[in-house]
């Protein structure tokens, strides 16, 4: 498991190292989307060897972790809203609602001070703390603190074992939580779009272990599917959020746009509920690539 800790590792530290200063430069939106994924995966891997190795400097990385993809996430949202939402309404434009006219206005400056945020936050103590971390973990050196016979034993497993076990884990959950989808609430149906990617991270950490062929690559297919159809559950509260911090400019007409947003929306999301459905099932159909 060592082995495959450093080579994932160095994937992530990557990753974070190649997008950090374009998202701390602002003028390419990607920059914010690839750290935020990057923080997510390396959340991912975090959540998984803290299950079997407890360490003060996990808990430690997954809370730090935690606070930059909060930041990350809320410039990532406003882009989303600015440049996928906002065009997305443009039928509500042409029913002479006044979308384009109020909400960017609004919206700019609030997506500006996230970025300033995310600034502060990459170029900040916690970014350079887990940078370092990635660096010890890809170098192999994390592991010489001192540690449980129980955290030993887990680092000397073979990874396919390790990779196997905590999938396993991780697709019960999945299906448990997508248990009778058709009566599931929006929220709920958001809850397994969270498993689901919890399940396709850590899928995309170890498929090389097990099924570097068609078998891991139609499994990986079906996940990414379930849980794009899923997307709109996510966009919807997402949107609904970001709508709340406009409350304090609702005179009559701003009232109307925010409710005819929030109908318009819901609107879509109950459109894709069938094929989210559909997906999940063929999901559910698809065999594992470690057994």
């Amino acid at each position: 498991m060592r082995r495959a800790v450093v080579r994932i590792a160095r994937v992530l530290r990557d990753h974070l190292e190649a997008n950090r200063p374009v998202a701390m430069d602002g003028r390419n939106v990607e920059g914010v989307h690839q750290v935020r994924v990057a923080l997510r995966r390396f959340r991912a891997l975090m959540g998984l060897l803290r299950r079997d190795y407890p360490s003060a400097t996990l808990d430690e990385a997954a809370a730090r972790a935690r606070m930059l993809a909060r930041t990350v996430g809320e410039a990532r949202d406003w882009d989303v809203f600015m440049l996928e939402t906002l065009p997305g309404l443009s039928p509500l434009g042409r029913a002479g609602i006044n979308v384009a006219g109020l909400l960017p206005p609004l919206a700019n400056p609030l997506r500006d001070a996230a970025y300033e945020r995310v600034r502060q936050v990459l170029g900040g103590e916690d970014a350079e703390w887990i940078l370092h971390l990635m660096d010890r973990l890809a170098e192999g050196a994390l592991w010489d603190e001192a540690r449980s016979p129980a955290g030993l034993k887990a680092l000397e497993e073979p990874a396919a074992d390790f990779a196997a076990r905590h999938l396993a884990r991780l697709h019960r959950k999945a299906r448990r939580t997508g248990r009778g989808f058709t009566r599931l609430t929006p929220p709920e149906r958001h809850g397994v779009r969270l498993a689901l990617k919890k399940l396709r991270y850590a899928s995309e950490f170890f498929v090389t272990l097990h099924a570097p062929g068609q078998k891991g690559g139609a499994f990986l297919r079906r996940l990414a599917a379930a849980q794009a159809t899923l997307g709109m559950d996510s966009d919807v509260l997402t949107t609904g959020r970001l709508l709340e911090r406009f409350d304090g400019e609702a005179g009559g007409e701003m009232r109307h746009v925010l409710g005819a947003v929030s109908g318009f929306l819901c609107c879509r999301q109950d459109a894709t509920r069938d094929e989210a459905h559909r997906q999940w099932r063929r999901f559910r159909r698809t065999p594992v690539f470690w057994a």
